[in-house]
């Protein structure tokens, strides 16, 4: 059984889908909470951090932390707040406190199992980065650099991922496991590139009409027939995306990711198709999408299957940005490590979901 903390995010919290056992609605001081709970039995204590004195000071969630076993507890932010920070939430996790998120999903999740420091790290990472970029800042203002020369500095590191010359990159996604999600992966990358290099974006798709629905004239659909004359009129591209469907055209591409939703449904439905099928994928860039997996899984999930996971994406909300394709991005060299997405340190996707 689980308690509840409300106040401004009641609303919202009353409909989770979880077993409550207690309700409390108000403002409290972090050490009003400790001495709720401390000695009450419960699983998982989802708290609306509205509902906290001082809410946007870490040392509010320290004394929490020491009075309740952290991993008990599941703090739900306000999307977009200044809390859903790298530097908020590396405050946090230097606490000792894993489980944070911005919705219902999420919180569902962490109820059932508590993230590790494994399952935030990206996070640390994050505001390192961001730490690092702000003092080499404030070195090259030290140094009274120009206008003009910072501004070439930072084009070279935006665009440090296109090659030298007229030919694009070329990315093609292949999905291993049936749906697994190649489609809506290739928007959700064009959207986060096209903010960084603004034009040359494209994506393809092979022989199917899926992209129609996006009604993006830079999305375009064609056929495996058709595809090399279609990139030779594509003058200005810098990076294309193409969803290789059925087809066997990974010559064409600078590379392939082989997308496999994780799920046991759909790897033994893939078994039963083709048995080899996970052999040949030993030395490929194998992208889990859609993915609930924790560290352990993936690490269990590697050694069974003897495939290195190049990368282990979540389920993703395609209406907005998420900060995890960001950093899958950078992943595979499509940004450079130093790019800034206008995000002001915001973390669009990095709550479970």
């Amino acid at each position: 059984m689980n308690v509840l903390i409300l106040n401004e995010q009641q609303n919202q919290l009353q409909s989770i889908e979880v077993d409550i056992i207690k309700s409390v609605t108000g403002k409290f001081d972090a050490s009003d909470i400790v001495n709720m709970f401390k000695d009450f039995f419960f699983n998982k204590m989802i708290l609306d951090v509205t509902a906290l004195n001082d809410f946007d000071n870490p040392t509010t969630y320290k004394t929490i932390a020491e009075g309740i076993n952290p991993d008990k507890l599941i703090f739900f932010l306000q999307e977009g707040s200044e809390l859903c920070t790298s530097g908020f939430l590396s405050c946090l996790i230097n606490i000792g406190i894993y489980n944070f998120t911005t919705n219902l999903d999420g919180a569902k999740y962490l109820v059932k199992k508590s993230n590790t420091l494994k399952d935030v790290e990206s996070i640390l990472k994050m505001a390192q980065n961001a730490a690092n970029n702000q003092n080499v800042q404030q070195s090259s203002d030290n140094e009274n650099i120009s206008q003009e020369q910072q501004t070439s500095k930072e084009n070279a590191n935006t665009l440090a991922a296109v090659p030298i010359g007229n030919q694009p990159i070329i990315v093609g996604f292949q999905n291993v496991t049936s749906h697994a999600g190649a489609t809506s992966l290739i928007y959700m990358i064009k959207k986060e590139l096209n903010e960084v290099y603004r034009d040359g974006i494209y994506a393809i798709e092979l022989d199917r009409n899926d992209f129609l629905s996006y009604s993006d004239k830079s999305m375009i659909s064609t056929t495996t027939q058709e595809v090399n004359n279609l990139i030779n009129k594509l003058k200005n591209a810098k990076i294309i995306l193409i969803d290789l469907n059925d087809t066997t055209l990974k010559d064409l591409c600078t590379t392939t990711i082989y997308l496999m939703e994780p799920s046991t449904i759909k790897l033994n439905t893939l078994m039963r198709k083709n048995k080899s099928i996970i052999s040949t994928l030993k030395d490929k860039d194998v992208v889990l999408n859609k993915s609930l997996l924790s560290s352990k899984d993936i690490s269990e999930f590697e050694y069974e299957s003897n495939i290195k996971v190049l990368y282990n994406m979540p389920p993703l909300n395609d209406r907005k940005r998420n900060e995890v394709i960001v950093d899958f991005l950078k992943k595979i060299r499509l940004l450079n490590s130093n790019t800034n997405n206008n995000s002001s340190g915001k973390i669009f996707g990095l709550f479970r979901k």
